[in-house]
This record gives structure tokens, sequence and C-alpha cells, in this order.
């Protein structure tokens, strides 16, 4: 399985995902649960690439256009 290192990236993603589904919303939508994204959070666990690409999906349901001010 292959794995993604922590990075900010991942931290920023489940900050504005919290933000907006709350985290126990964001844990049911990840098929997780709210420890391991504490976990993935704080760096005690690594966050498997099939999760981060669920919850970039996540975020563009959330806001479609969120690539719209993004520079080429």
């Amino acid at each position: 399985m292959n794995r993604i290192p922590v990075s900010p990236i991942i931290g920023k993603a489940l900050e504005i995902a919290e933000k907006r589904l709350g985290v126990v919303e964001l844990a049911k939508r990840l098929y997780t649960t709210v420890s391991l994204i504490q976990a993935w959070r704080m760096d005690h666990a690594t966050m498997p690439e099939y999760k981060f690409l669920r919850l970039a999906d996540l975020l563009n349901e959330l806001e479609p256009d969120w690539t719209k001010d993004a520079n080429p």
C-alpha cells in the first residue's frame, strides 16, 4: 500500500474538511475513525494514499471551484 508522508498539505486539507463537515462527518466520509484522523494530523500515523485521494475528492465536492484563483 502506498503511503503519503505527512505534509502541510494533508494537515490543511483535513483542517478545511473538518471546518466544513465536522470531524465526525469527515470520519464517516473517509470511512475511518475520529482518532485516526487526529493521528494523521499529529503525525502519529501516516495517511494512506487512497485516503488522501478520497479527501481530495471530498474537498472538490465541498468547494468545486477552489482552483479558480490558482495560478497555472
